[in-house]
């Protein structure tokens, strides 16, 4: 029943984004959906985009080893919502179609093709992630082997951005995010039911799970909340791309406003399926096979094959993003800048398309050749946003920033979190906290000293 269940879904999701094919005009509905995104749809490929697979499947298992811990890379990651809000009009208003974009009228070029490398660096690592993820579930739950099921994701991936652009993207986006939310909400019933209601499955938690910093220090918590925030507050293909999207510069702050209610109900259902597993299961489980053990022991297999949806909504969703994002940033923050010619829309379209395939072969070929260095791929990500968040930031909010701290800024960001990573991050301190302070200094003192 699984095995129908996911194909099927695959097809029509697939089917949905390659439909908006013919939509597809120019860069703009290409890049941005030509720039009419309503609230709804808007808030749903917010919505699908950051309540991903890393989300659903990894917080997960992080809730049930933590308990309430966790809420601190929660709370995090809600701030970082917030502080994009205060972006949000300038940046629609702007007229630009990416973050190195907004980089580079605020500093210079220098600073765009810094921060572009950064983020497609990035963005291959979490797609092949993606891809890997993806790979496991078809494998887990149908009867196909690795490499179909590798080959299958990346088609999955690749179709719905190839050929519908933003407009695909945002539209099944939408539909994905109202099978999120149905998929915990009923799942986070059905177990509760299961559990004889939520004070029976509560009372069978350990001593001290809701009690805050029992598993985790102060320094382990700032940690948690800084990093949280850091990448949700600089991730490009979950917000400022949709920004852009956004129809116009009422309705880009509105969506955003309107995540964080609905993402803190997302993130609180995702925690109760954790704290269910960890009452009803008990404490052995590995965090990263909590969602499914969850699935195959306790659900019936119609909610089982919903939930095992949800999480391949979200993994496809963020994926989709991030390719198209990707491919965005090479055609706009390389291929046009450095053309010798005028580029008509329709050819900076067709070069974002290729960019798409491009990045997906190579995240493909990654994933097949390199599996055991996901975790090193996975902290491209992090660098990425330790070395974007400040210049960013500080740029649009500060008038005395001046162009060369943008650039230092990144390259000072950035260079620190690998390194901090590379010397396994000494005291337990997480890359990205270090990463700030240095990105931070640079961005002041270079300011200080430089027109």
């Amino acid at each position: 029943m699984y095995s129908i269940m996911i194909l099927l879904y695959l097809v029509v999701v697939v089917a949905i984004g390659v439909f908006f094919k013919t939509k597809v005009k120019n860069m703009e509905d290409f890049a941005l959906a030509g720039r009419n995104l309503n609230t709804p749809v808007l808030l749903g490929t917010l919505f699908a985009t950051y309540i991903g697979g890393a989300t659903v499947v990894g917080w997960t298992g992080s809730f049930y080893s933590l308990g309430i811990d966790w809420w601190f890379s929660g709370v995090g990651a809600l701030l970082g919502i917030v502080a994009a809000t205060f972006l949000a009009e300038k940046f629609r208003d702007s007229e630009q179609f990416t973050v190195p974009d907004m980089l580079a009228l605020r500093y210079n070029n220098s600073t765009r093709f810094v921060s572009s490398f950064m983020i497609i660096i990035g963005d291959i690592a979490i797609v092949t992630v993606q891809i890997l993820a993806m790979t496991g579930i078809l494998v887990s739950f149908t009867d196909i082997d690795r490499m179909p099921a590798m080959i299958i994701s990346i088609i999955s991936f690749t179709l719905i951005s190839l050929f519908g652009g933003m407009k695909g993207v945002a539209f099944t986006d939408t539909l994905q995010a109202v099978l999120i939310l149905a998929g915990l909400i009923a799942g986070v019933g059905f177990v509760f039911n299961l559990g004889g209601g939520p004070g029976e499955v509560f009372g069978g938690l350990p001593e001290g799970y809701f009690t805050p910093l029992t598993d985790v220090t102060v320094l382990g918590a700032i940690g948690m909340a800084i990093a949280a925030f850091g990448t949700t507050a600089v991730s490009q293909s979950m917000i400022f791309s949709r920004v852009f999207s956004a129809k116009d510069s009422k309705t880009a702050k509105r969506g955003l406003v309107l995540l964080i209610p609905l993402s803190l109900i997302g993130y609180g259902l995702v925690a109760l399926v954790g704290f269910s597993g960890r009452s009803l299961l008990g404490g052995d489980i590995t965090p990263d096979e909590v969602f499914a053990t969850v699935i195959t022991n306790l659900m019936p297999p119609f909610i089982g094959g919903v939930l095992i949806a949800v999480i391949i909504a979200a993994i496809v969703t963020s994926t989709n993003s991030i390719l198209l994002s990707s491919s965005i940033n090479l055609t706009r923050d390389f291929y046009q800048q450095l053309v010798k010619r005028e580029l008509t829309s329709k050819e900076m379209m067709r070069a974002g398309q290729l960019s798409v395939v491009v990045f997906a072969a190579l995240a493909f070929t990654l994933a097949v050749l390199m599996p055991d260095i996901v975790t090193a791929i996975v902290f491209a990500y992090t660098m990425y946003s330790a070395s974007l968040l400040v210049p960013l930031y500080a740029g649009y909010l500060w008038k005395g920033a001046t162009a060369a701290a943008g650039t230092s800024g990144v390259i000072g960001g950035g260079g620190t979190a690998l390194l901090w990573y590379l010397l396994n991050e000494p005291f337990g301190i997480p890359s990205m906290i270090p990463a700030i302070i240095v990105s931070l200094a640079l961005v002041i003192g270079v300011s200080k000293f430089t027109r």
